[in-house]
């Protein structure tokens, strides 16, 4: 699964009755039409020169394109790929050439007025025209999928000796600017381009959102440019810091979920609960902007109070679907409050809910060497709650953290698995990994795979005996309020994922 895209499409109007096969006036048509102002004629594209241009009517000539199957053949069209294909396209093509890719999100501006004067079959030539003269440009393997009616996605090695994408983009605007013919209509289209450069530090739909999120930018200034998505900047502090205490209040905080699935069941055993926050003027805010500031300005209790009631009617709601845990994922800071024990056991005895359908995950670069914090996760495991300890490897710290814990359970880091060495990386990446796997196992320890985007970071994390996986491969976070209505489609996929090879 991958998390929803913000288009909104209006659907091509009908042609009214006595009207003709576009919407123009037919000849039976006495109504005399309101006037239009100019920028809602639907006739009309803007131009790159800064100018509107019209969908001119030719006479009839030879076509100067090919036909649409031609086109299909010569652009490689894909077939109906799910934005979750396309997310593990992208990690699978991290993980076969080793060399970053460009993203590059494109909107044809003012596509759906086009789609209403050519009507559905000549709107649906068009694109696979576009898609055909941007195939042109790209060296062999461009991955193109169109994510919506006016919307397509590239994904492209650079050109040999080109080592900037920005000129790359900038050339495809200039070719997609020049006139289309189709059937006797000379089309001008200008286009919205978001460009980023694929980067193996983060996760593949993030690199995706990037670029689409560029393009939405240039969309929302009218169209016609380009805007590159480099790493996003982290928002400005004093914004963040004025907006965040009420924010809760102002309800822009939300809860996402993530499945997690077992190998030898391929059944979904729980989902991880995430923290978001969307701002009106900052936008999507990242957790790791945000948290930080949670803990300075001592938020900690009240928005963790307000995770746990938001969490509790989702425990109870699915436990008419399948028994399913929840992990909560523990700050540094709240491992450092006296009262999340008892602010934890009190939720769940209000809440009527068995203790380990909650399973607390802390990472182990949080849990200090500190004996007030390991009585209190024992405490909370004698309550009955669940205990993961995140981020584990076979370092001397992990290893007393096992030891002193004692967890239900560890998480594993698998998103670097078969991607090139970046600096600073060891080699064996995956001997550790490995290793720690063995490690917990022999401690009787159950291990998640987590990250997991490819079938190869899959099948390797299988292979070292991981009872569970988690990542984009799997599904994305999705908003804890689908739960109910999602929950037996990622059924479905679990099952196809993981079922065992004949």
């Amino acid at each position: 699964m991958f998390r929803p895209l913000p288009f909104a499409y209006d659907p091509p109007v009908r042609p009214a009755c006595g009207r003709g096969r576009h919407g123009s006036p037919g000849p039976n048509d006495k109504r005399r039409r309101p006037p239009q102002r100019p920028a809602e004629r639907p006739n009309l594209i803007p131009g790159r020169r800064g100018h509107r241009t019209a969908i001119n009517r030719l006479p009839a000539r030879p076509s100067m394109h090919p036909d649409a199957d031609d086109i299909a053949a010569a652009a490689g069209a894909p077939g109906a790929m799910q934005p979750s294909a396309l997310v593990s396209a992208l990690a699978a093509r991290r993980s076969g050439t080793g060399q970053p890719a460009t993203i590059l999100s494109i909107r044809l501006d003012r596509f759906a007025s086009a789609c209403e004067t050519l009507g559905p079959r000549r709107a649906a030539r068009l694109r696979a025209i576009v898609q055909a003269r941007i195939a042109c440009l790209l060296p062999p393997g461009a991955i193109m999928h169109w994510m919506a009616a006016a919307d397509l996605v590239v994904i492209t090695a650079l050109p040999d000796g080109v080592p900037d994408p920005g000129p790359v983009a900038s050339r495809l605007a200039d070719d997609l600017s020049r006139p289309f013919a189709l059937d006797g209509f000379e089309l001008f289209i200008s286009c919205s381009i978001g460009v980023a450069t694929d980067h193996p530090d983060i996760p593949a739909e993030r690199s995706l959102q990037q670029a689409l999120d560029a393009m939405l930018r240039v969309d929302r200034r009218g169209g016609d440019g380009l805007a590159r998505a480099e790493k996003p900047a982290a928002p400005p502090t004093a914004p963040l810091l004025a907006a965040l205490p009420d924010a809760l209040e102002r309800g822009e905080l939300s809860l996402q979920l993530q499945p997690r699935a077992d190998f030898a069941s391929a059944v979904v055993s729980g989902y991880t609960v995430r923290l978001r926050w969307h701002h009106p003027a900052l936008g999507r805010v990242a957790p790791q902007d945000f948290l930080p500031a949670v803990e300075s300005l001592g938020l900690v209790g009240r928005i963790g109070s307000w995770l746990l009631e938001s969490v509790l009617p989702l425990v109870r709601a699915a436990e008419n679907v399948a028994p399913l845990q929840f992990t909560l994922l523990a700050s540094s800071a709240q491992l450092h409050r006296p009262q999340m024990v008892e602010a934890l056991a009190h939720a769940i005895d209000a809440g009527g809910i068995a203790p380990d359908r909650l399973c607390i995950e802390v990472s182990a670069s949080a849990v200090p060497a500190d004996a007030d914090i390991i009585a209190r996760v024992a405490a909370l495991r004698r309550r009955g709650l669940q205990l993961t300890l995140g981020d584990f490897d076979d370092s001397p710290g992990c290893r007393q953290l096992l030891a002193a814990l004692h967890p239900d359970s560890v998480t594993l880091d698998a998103r670097r698995l078969g991607h090139a060495p970046r600096p600073g990386d060891s080699a064996n990446r995956a001997d550790s990994l490995h290793a720690a796997c063995r490690l917990a196992r022999g401690a009787g320890v159950s291990v998640c795979a987590k990250g997991v985007e490819t079938h190869q970071q899959l099948e390797a994390v299988r292979a070292w005996g991981c009872h569970s996986v988690q990542g984009y491969l799997l599904a994305q976070p999705f908003p804890a309020a689908w739960l109910l209505q999602t929950h037996a489609a990622i059924q479905q996929r679990a099952r196809e994922l993981l079922a065992p090879h004949a």
